[in-house]
């Protein structure tokens, strides 16, 4: 039993990633005095993580690019503070793709294949599939893939049936899902904007942090416990014995962490328990929404001696000649189904680099840094995360594709030079120096990366429900608790900030 003497405090702040810190900012602006951030981590920032690499190259770990830069609130908040002190903050990195193929190589921009041509009408295949008809039962991204094909055969090539289901699965790497797992209806999502890559999230984080004062901020604090008592006010518990008495509480922990405050086994680190439990709304909710696991790789090298035509290069997974002749025979999408189930193996064989699509960041281009930033998605991502210390075993199960790579960029061979102490700087080969792994799956306080469908899911549910509170008292924050902006970090940001508006209101 907990005897410490309760802190009061007027708002206590579960978690300092950017939605707990952009709440604390816009509370301090709104006048508000007594406020503490508990961070469980030793740091700030949450799911934006920027690390540093060889010769102090920075990376973002978490998220890397400001999303919906026509209307993303916080990217014009940055463009706007770039005008005034001529910080270079951001890039726009967006690029015609490079795809790849293990086989082929290069298979972009072909005039035969005309594979782009091909994914531009399955983006709108997709569209009139959910939005003809509003209640069309939703599928995996892999199921509509296939409906495309048996219905539109007739006029495609083979070799475009071929790649081109494996060329469209890029969009795995927006949602960190195998297209097996990923719903249909949410796979393809309007863009309000172009893409800008921030240089790095750690300035941002910063900039929010230097907002408020420094001691509302308390880390290596894991909260146990969030207990509205009779008197109306909260009682907030933490790991150390700490025990806070506040008038609200706002919680910004991922939705993959709080979804284990309605399991039964309380031994998760970083489960809260609720008392009284999570409202049956919200409980409900999880069921309609899961978690993604996009992942990041930062390959390092010595110095840029390939191509920087593109800043984005995707590769596909493998494909084969047995696939097409399966859709010309199929008489229809049931039978389709029915023979892919059989041809697949019936044992567990190795995962290779060349067994799901991979994005790859040419930060030489974007940026003038002769490294790699790649994204995987899960179950790849939960794979490479736990042999993430491991970066002589990384570079051999990545080793065929970089070199695929290096080949369509007019290099050579990576040489493997992690464990070199010298290199000659004249060696015109690309020498990889150092790899660095994220972390997302295996990290007790992330468990992933960010909100995403499966089939089925309607994150609406998740959102309204979050939105609205647990009561008038406990509110909630980040990214799954909002729709414009849900996944990204301006999201979260935003939501800080609506929670904060709205407790500084029933504060006046």
């Amino acid at each position: 039993m907990n005897t410490a003497l309760p802190v009061k405090k007027t708002v206590v702040i579960v978690g300092a990633g950017i939605a707990g810190l952009k709440a604390a900012s816009t509370l301090h602006k709104n006048g508000v005095q007594d406020c503490i951030i508990l961070e469980a981590r030793d740091r700030v920032g949450g799911r934006l993580h920027t690390v540093a690499g060889y010769q102090g190259r920075k990376y973002d770990l978490g998220a890397s690019w400001h999303h919906d830069t026509l209307t993303n609130p916080l990217f014009l908040e940055e463009a706007q503070l770039s005008l005034v002190d001529k910080k270079r903050r951001f890039v726009f990195d967006d690029d015609n793709f490079i795809y790849i193929d293990k086989e082929r190589g290069r298979v972009d921009h072909d005039e035969k294949l005309l594979l782009e041509i091909i994914d531009n009408e399955m983006s709108k295949f997709a569209e009139l599939e959910f939005h003809q008809t509003l209640d069309a039962p939703d599928c995996s991204f892999f199921q509509l893939v296939m409906k495309y094909l048996v219905q539109r055969r007739q006029f495609l090539t083979n070799d475009q049936i071929r790649y081109f289901p494996q060329l469209c699965r890029y969009l795995e790497l927006w949602h960190g899902l195998d297209w097996k797992l990923l719903s249909a209806k949410d796979t393809y999502f309007g863009h309000q904007g172009r893409n800008a890559f921030a240089l790095n999230y750690n300035s941002v984080v910063q900039r929010i942090v230097q907002s408020f004062p420094q001691n509302w901020l308390k880390l290596s604090c894991e909260v146990k416990s969030i207990k509205r008592e009779p008197s109306q006010n909260v009682i907030v518990s933490c790991e150390d014995g700490t025990v806070y008495n506040t008038d609200y509480v706002i919680v910004t922990v991922p939705q993959s962490v709080l979804n284990l405050s309605v399991l039964p086994d309380n031994d998760f680190q970083g489960r809260i328990e609720f008392q009284p439990a999570l409202k049956p709304i919200i409980q409900e909710a999880f069921e309609k929404i899961h978690f993604g696991a996009l992942g990041k790789v930062i390959f390092e090298f010595e110095k840029c001696c390939w191509s920087k035509e593109s800043s984005k290069i995707a590769t596909l997974a493998n494909s084969t000649s047995g696939f097409v002749k399966l859709v010309r025979d199929a008489k229809d999408l049931d039978e389709l189904n029915s023979m892919l189930e059989k041809d697949e193996p019936k044992e567990h064989t190795r995962v290779t680099c060349w067994d799901q699509p991979l994005l790859f960041v040419n930060l030489a281009k974007s940026i003038g840094v002769a490294s790699f930033m790649m994204l995987m998605q899960a179950p790849l991502t939960d794979y490479i995360e736990s042999i993430r210390d491991d970066k002589e075993s990384v570079f051999k199960f990545f080793q065929p594709v970089l070199n695929k790579i290096m080949e369509c960029l007019n290099s050579q061979n990576v040489i493997n030079g992690l464990e070199l102490t010298e290199i000659h700087t004249d060696v015109d080969k690309p020498v990889l120096r150092n790899i660095i792994v994220s972390n997302w799956t295996r990290e007790p306080y992330s468990r992933g990366a960010y909100s995403a469908c499966f089939p089925g899911d309607d994150p609406v549910d998740m959102v309204l429900a979050m939105s609205n509170g647990q009561d008038s008292r406990i509110r909630f924050a980040g990214e799954h608790t909002i729709m414009d902006g849900a996944g990204c970090a301006y999201g979260a940001w935003e939501s800080g900030k609506r929670e904060a508006d709205h407790i500084s209101a029933l504060l006046q």
